[in-house]
């Protein structure tokens, strides 16, 4: 054995990017085809499928006459922060212009700008209307001039915040602006949106309909088949890493994880697997040490907590009581069938949307139908139900 210990090529929590990266080229090459048709996207998937490391990526790896610039907008806290947002990030991109900056050099000294950086846009004097700013730059842009892509993500966040907050007109007055630009001649601006809890969902509660949304093109980002999970295993330990698995071993631990394939899940496991192998000194592991890594990470809370509190906080408490006993029932019962359901949505008078909390759960990452039974829901984790069981233990029907 090395005296170096060297660990697999993970990361759990931040967004992956750079080594840390595992290319996800068919949604990427999906996404630029997309925007190379001048469509707005929308990237559609549950919670730690990885949509942050697929935007990251775009930004680093743009197309030819493209200039492309992330940002996470979940602290914007007014419109009118969010246009000036949206306004630090359109400079960004045309100071990096060549084929803008003479146009781009006139407009600065015109604005009496003094600073253009990532914290934002400094004026000599007057600080300017943001919304009136971005209409007159790209109704000057001419056809030779890239074409700017923002990647905007926790947008939902961002309205439900605004809603929370009694600002409501502003949330809504963002939809409308971010539906006007789509349908504009404004070809030289597109936008990216993604989110870790469903839009549709925020936009309905906020304007009793999803019409605001229906022009985005949805980019379906999947968890990783289980031909990719395995080449993915291999992937982050090709670094030499100490411990490695052979086909018996990789089968093993997706059998553990079952049918959600996501890089998160296996980097937890592959971390745990790794920490406790570094313990003992042995990169040799076993089907046991795979089952022991399992309940480790099964007991853990800071991996898992969040997913209750994002319900918690998005959803009214009616709403959350109700999703929050179906989960619990299924957390006990290992699945839940259509008719209980509704009898659950009769008891707490739901009955007229209570399909549309479900499909929601299912497209956020928390359940998903069983392959058997379409008329049956289980937890898309283990872990996820394990949490469940864990903070709720006591079930009574």
């Amino acid at each position: 054995m090395n005296a170096r210990w060297i660990p697999p090529k993970i990361i759990v929590g931040s967004a992956a990017t750079g080594d840390y990266y595992y290319p996800r080229t068919e949604i990427v090459n999906e996404i630029w085809d997309e925007l190379e048709k001048g469509n707005f996207i929308l990237i559609a998937a549950p919670r730690r499928v990885g949509k942050t490391s697929i935007m990251r990526d775009i930004e680093a790896n743009p197309r030819e006459n493209y200039k492309v610039i992330f940002e996470n907008i979940q602290a914007v806290k007014s419109e009118i922060d969010f246009y000036k947002t949206l306004y630090k990030l359109i400079l960004n991109c045309l100071s990096t212009s060549k084929k803008a900056s003479k146009w781009f050099s006139s407009y600065i000294k015109t604005k009496q700008i003094i600073e253009i950086s990532t914290s934002g846009v400094k004026f000599e004097n007057k600080v300017p209307d943001y919304l009136h700013e971005i209409n007159n730059i790209f109704r000057e842009l001419d056809k030779s001039t890239e074409t700017i892509v923002l990647l905007l993500d926790e947008l939902p966040e961002v309205l439900h915040k605004l809603d929370k907050a009694e600002k409501k007109d502003e949330a809504i007055a963002i939809l409308h602006q971010l539906r006007a630009w789509r349908q504009t001649d404004f070809k030289k601006l597109q936008f990216i949106f993604a989110g870790s809890v469903g839009i549709h969902y925020v936009v309905k509660n906020i304007e009793g309909r999803t019409s605001s949304l229906n022009d985005l093109i949805p980019a379906i980002c999947n968890p990783l088949s289980k031909d990719e999970a395995k080449d993915y295993i291999k992937w982050v330990t090709s670094n030499n890493a100490s411990v490695q698995y052979d086909t018996e071993r990789q089968t093993q631990l997706l059998f553990k994880i079952q049918h959600y394939y996501t890089p998160y899940f296996i980097n937890l496991m592959l971390g745990e697997i790794d920490k406790n192998a570094k313990k003992r000194n042995n990169p040799t592991i076993t089907e046991q040490d795979i089952d022991q890594a399992f309940l480790n990470v099964e007991k853990s809370n800071e991996h898992f907590a969040d997913w209750k509190k994002r319900l918690y906080d998005y959803m009214p408490k009616s709403d959350f009581n109700f999703v929050n006993n179906i989960l619990i029932h299924i957390a006990h019962r290992n699945s839940i069938g259509i008719q209980a359901i509704y009898d659950k949505a009769v008891k707490q008078e739901k009955t007229i949307d209570y399909m549309d909390m479900i499909h929601d759960l299912v497209n956020d990452g928390y359940l998903t139908e069983t392959t058997e039974d379409s008329q049956k829901y289980i937890f898309i984790s283990p872990f996820l139900k394990a949490f469940w069981k864990r903070n709720n233990p006591i079930y009574n029907e």
